[in-house]
């Protein structure tokens, strides 16, 4: 009764939400980045919508956050380095719950808010910037705070034979988080997505160490074309607890890494006009113990490889952006196997995402996308087993699309409704006899709004 209730409250809410996307875009009330450089959002996301980069705002993030005013100067404090978001929806789920009628998602079709966030954002010095965000989010069931992105970077620029090198010294707290471009795990579409939806089974490591890593490296930049990066990833703990506050290394839920990881990335870029193209490759090996509550003896190894590829043509009024990543992760269980939570010793992890996005006016964004994840079976991880024990599946594999339309309000206030599909999940398309769940019955329609302040 309560899933199809919800579904009856969809028109009247539906129709208030669809009347907001009719008000006029305005724009008022900057986040600290636009603080500190007086410049719109527009500057430096496409069509203003978060955390799409236009050039200008990779190079702002590139170059440590540096342009713009000093937080502080003789005559005082010129601005504010603090920014506030928040996010609030409803999520309908196509079946939200399983066979045996237990949910799968909770409170189905009701108003939820999702999370607070506070962030510090400035520029310390010429050479020096930061960013920081500290997340409150609803858990279904609970609230719980924790470390979001954080980025600290000092920057020097060199001129050598007519060349412009911008060479950076960078600490994170997720691998990809430092990067520039919306193809890498941490940037990539969807963007945002209601905590409520089903995620694919399986998601490649070098995706799922944020909040629980921390990060020291360098990178250049040659000519703002040629990019080169050498970083290494820890366990957040010690003198970089802060990255990860509000993760529990003691629950054995976390990813615990042992010692420290190499992680590498590299692209090529052109500009010409209103286009340009982005051509790179990123990779990380990631020795990680089986049981975060106890990190010691042999750690399992993921060694993830991946390529990108990002076209933006970025007109007055219309903004295209098409987006490609593939990431292969070899598997090494050499923790997990002897303690049977893996059942092979080794494995492999594909990851595809595809993804287009078209902005409007600085008003409207559309955006859609594919995604797939598959790899070898494991009937330790992802077994799905009818009443008598006997296997249907133990396949990763998920497939499915993303599309998602977005409404700039103000500068400040971006409404959102996005309907997320699976075509494949646990390697099913439909269920078994009546065992595991049809693919499409994690399906799910959100609709929320986003502000920042």
């Amino acid at each position: 009764m309560q899933h199809h209730s919800s579904f009856l409250r969809v028109p009247s809410v539906a129709a208030l939400f669809l009347a907001s996307f009719c008000l006029p875009p305005q724009a008022y009330g900057l986040p600290s980045f636009a603080r500190q450089t007086g410049q719109r959002c527009s500057a430096c996301h496409v069509g203003g919508s978060w955390p799409q980069l236009t050039p200008w705002g990779r190079f702002f993030k590139l170059s440590g956050y540096t342009a713009g005013k000093n937080l502080w100067d003789k005559e005082g404090i010129n601005y504010v380095p603090l920014g506030a978001f928040g996010q609030a929806g409803l999520t309908w789920a196509a079946q939200p719950n399983d066979t045996q009628g237990q949910s799968v998602i909770a409170h189905n079709g009701s108003p939820e808010p999702y999370q607070v966030t506070g962030e510090v954002g400035t520029k310390l010095t010429s050479f020096l910037g930061v960013f920081y965000e500290y997340q409150i989010g609803n858990t279904f069931p609970g609230w719980k705070g924790t470390s979001g992105p954080a980025d600290v970077r000092a920057v020097h620029f060199f001129h050598l034979h007519g060349n412009e090198i911008l060479v950076g010294i960078d600490s994170n707290n997720s691998p990809t988080v430092q990067d520039v471009w919306n193809t890498v795990p941490d940037w990539s579409f969807p963007f945002y997505s209601s905590p409520q939806t089903p995620s694919a089974p399986a998601s490649p490591m070098i995706a799922s160490l944020g909040a629980q890593s921390a990060s020291i490296g360098a990178y250049a930049l040659v000519n703002r074309q040629i990019y080169v990066e050498a970083s290494f990833y820890r366990a957040a703990t010690g003198f970089f607890r802060w990255m990860s506050a509000g993760t529990s290394f003691q629950g054995g839920g976390a990813n615990y890494l042992d010692g420290y990881n190499p992680y590498w990335r590299a692209y090529w870029t052109k500009a010409h006009g209103p286009h340009n193209v982005m051509v790179g490759t990123l990779g990380m090996q990631a020795h990680v113990f089986p049981d975060s509550s106890n990190p010691s003896g042999p750690a399992d190894v993921f060694t993830d490889s991946g390529f990108d590829s990002q076209y933006q043509y970025l007109g007055n009024t219309n903004k295209v952006t098409l987006r490609g990543s593939y990431i292969y992760e070899r598997r090494a269980w050499d923790g997990s196997f002897p303690l049977g939570i893996s059942s092979t010793p080794q494995g492999n992890l594909k990851s595809l995402n595809l993804s287009g996005s078209y902005a409007f006016d600085n008003a409207w964004v559309f955006h859609s996308g594919y995604f797939q994840t598959n790899g070898n079976s494991d009937s330790a991880l992802y077994a799905i087993t009818d009443p008598s024990g006997n296997q249907v599946t133990a396949s990763p594999k998920a497939t499915g699309y993303t599309i998602e339309v977005d409404r700039q309000i103000t500068q400040n206030v971006q409404l959102m409704a996005q309907y997320r599909g699976f075509v494949q999940f646990n390697g099913l398309r439909r269920n078994i006899d009546g065992i595991g769940r049809n693919a499409s019955d994690n399906n799910t329609l959100w609709l929320s709004v986003f502000f920042a302040f």
